[in-house]
């Protein structure tokens, strides 16, 4: 059995239609994606080996004689079609995806508006078996008359709720001895409370930052009860550092969570959240200051780990610094912290009042002092 999947990628894959691919996956069911959009970054990304089949739209027009030729008056007729039901586009895309269909036993589309179309013509030109799964906003969209025409035409009709299925059948007319109603569904094992501890990192993606360091550390460390919280983004100029790839590439990704670029309240909820913060400085063309952001995870009272770098030993004592690049040293400090959890509450009050002392508002009276001086 081979599915050829139609969904859109604009963000990504949606994860429930992830979660969905993986579990066909794991029961030995292969699958080809014909995505409509294509984002790389996005919510969830393809496999490496997942077979995939993109929208091209210079590609698409190129295909149109190409599929005349094989067929001219099936071409026609559905092209007549495709003008009085408004569906000129799903049309022209499902001439491209017809010929990349060969081993492809049965069509599945993802949410029934434009991806229907598209799957409703594939099976006009191919005859393979059309399913479609149902989600919510579909029931509401203005080219009702190719809904309607494309859901008598599917062989089973996916509804994610029974009210969904009611929906299809009171308003559309739908056979219900064809619809399905099948709900999504979580992964219990991921979805689950756990005690973690959560190590954060605030940080734009500079070298200088360490993030490379971090995660070597987080795999030393090798502890399913531990994560790490990163908060940041790409600086301009620095491309290059994908802190997201640098996590798969070591082999970490499971166990970091990238809450993107945040501020104000957003940031502050994360830092109040957190157990623990790290920042492994390191010298990499340039150095730190004192870097602002140990100034604001002390004053939350959270115990802090970076490195003997530039000003840091300022501001974080001694006995939570480790040398730069040290990446057993990183990972026995953090062992450490972790093996101190009932002094956190102690190291936190300290570290709140070594900000308290030094880096303070006060500071900014003698920047007012030195201005009127």
């Amino acid at each position: 059995m081979k599915v050829g999947y139609i969904f859109s990628m604009k963000n990504g894959i949606l994860p429930f239609i992830y979660s969905e691919l993986c579990m066909l996956e794991k029961n030995n069911i292969k699958f080809k994606i014909f995505a409509t959009k294509y984002k790389t970054n996005g919510l969830c990304k393809v496999k490496k080996y997942w077979e995939l089949y993109r929208f091209n739209p210079f590609r698409t027009l190129l295909k149109q004689p190409l599929v005349f030729l094989k067929n001219p008056i099936k071409y026609s007729s559905l092209f007549l079609e495709s003008l009085r039901t408004r569906s000129l586009i799903a049309f022209l895309v499902a001439c491209d995806y017809i010929t990349n269909m060969d081993d492809i036993d049965r069509i599945h589309c993802h949410f029934g508006d434009t991806k229907l179309f598209i799957g409703y013509y594939c099976k006009k030109f191919t005859g393979k078996k059309l399913t479609v799964t149902i989600h919510a906003h579909e029931l509401y969209q203005k080219n009702k008359k190719m809904f309607k025409r494309a859901l008598e035409y599917c062989d089973k009709i996916i509804s994610i709720s029974d009210f969904n299925k009611k929906y299809l059948i009171d308003k559309y007319s739908i056979d219900p001895k064809k619809i399905v109603a099948n709900r999504l569904f979580v992964d219990l094992e991921d979805f689950k409370k756990r005690k973690n501890i959560s190590f954060l990192i605030v940080a734009q993606w500079h070298p200088k930052k360490g993030h490379k360091y971090l995660f070597r550390a987080l795999k030393e460390l090798n502890r399913d009860d531990v994560e790490c919280w990163v908060v940041g983004g790409n600086v301009k100029g620095y491309a290059e550092v994908n802190v997201e790839k640098l996590a798969d590439d070591i082999g970490v990704k499971d166990k970091v969570v990238f809450f993107g670029e945040q501020n104000g309240n957003a940031l502050r909820a994360i830092y109040n959240k957190c157990d623990i913060f790290v920042l492994p400085s390191v010298t990499a063309g340039d150095k730190e200051g004192i870097p602002v952001v140990l100034m604001e995870a002390m004053a939350f009272e959270k115990p802090v780990i970076s490195t003997f770098h530039a000003g840091i030993p300022e501001i974080v004592s001694d006995e939570f610094l480790v040398k730069e690049k040290d990446v057993k040293g990183l990972a026995s400090k953090m062992r450490e912290i972790i093996n101190l959890k009932d002094k956190w509450q102690m190291i936190g009050k300290k570290n709140r009042e070594i900000v308290l002392n030094k880096f303070s508002k006060k500071n900014l009276a003698n920047l007012v002092r030195i201005f009127k001086g």
